[in-house]
């Protein structure tokens, strides 16, 4: 993910939160190309203030 900071993707994006607490963040992301839709389900944590990516699992359609 740091090698694609500040990259633009030509495709549409959502973000849903699914569940969420005070340490602990579940959020769907898809991301809608031309020809195909990625689907991220992203597990957060939050260490010491910062929110940082425990899992992450992708599908494609």
């Amino acid at each position: 993910m740091k090698k694609q900071k500040g990259e633009k993707l030509n495709c549409s994006t959502n973000t849903e939160i699914l569940e969420e607490s005070e340490n602990y963040m579940v959020a769907r992301i898809t991301m809608k190309f031309e020809t195909f839709t990625k689907t991220d389900l992203v597990t957060l944590v939050n260490e010491a203030g910062s929110w940082k990516v425990a899992s992450s699992v992708n599908s494609y359609k």
